[in-house]
């Protein structure tokens, strides 16, 4: 009798043991899609904010708007022409949209991953400009604001040696 009380205490202690290790998994396992679908949406949220802001920026020409809006206090920038801050990147765009008022963007691929946002874009000063294909690559804070820049520019060919556009 001793050893059926004592078995049955051990199986009881066993599903115990389970069903809390049981517990314990389905938590962790809450919290890591819990914490995968927060960076998805950060991720969604940033590749539509580098739309926007570009949209905004290079369509719009709305500059200042578009830095207040999207672009983070600190903006750490690495094209060589433009110093780091919204306001250089103001004073870098202003007078050079104001020189091209049928200056365009058009996106043709968006590409995020965790911060990062890269777009690859064709890039016109008017309707009759071959223009160039920019790569520009943007990391984005906790609060969905960029704070630094990379790109890279190259001017479109009349003629590529494959017969494929650049686009």
């Amino acid at each position: 009798m001793k050893k059926l009380m004592l078995a049955t205490v051990l199986s009881s202690l066993a599903i115990l043991t389970a069903c809390q290790n049981i517990s314990a998994h389905s938590q962790s396992t809450k919290a890591t899609w819990e914490q995968k679908m927060t960076a998805q949406s950060q991720t969604e949220r940033n590749k539509a904010n580098a739309l926007a802001f570009y949209e905004m920026a290079f369509n719009q020409h709305k500059v200042k708007e578009a830095t207040a809006k999207y672009v983070g206090d600190v903006y750490l920038q690495h094209n060589p022409t433009v110093a780091d801050g919204g306001q250089a990147f103001i004073d870098a765009f202003e007078p050079f949209l104001k020189e091209h008022p049928k200056s365009r963007a058009k996106v043709h691929r968006v590409i995020a991953e965790g911060d990062l946002v890269v777009l690859h874009v064709h890039s016109q000063l008017d309707e009759n400009d071959i223009g160039e294909s920019v790569v520009d690559i943007f990391r984005f804070d906790e609060n969905g604001k960029i704070v630094e820049h990379w790109d890279t520019i190259q001017a479109v060919p009349e003629k590529t040696v494959s017969g494929r556009s650049m686009f």
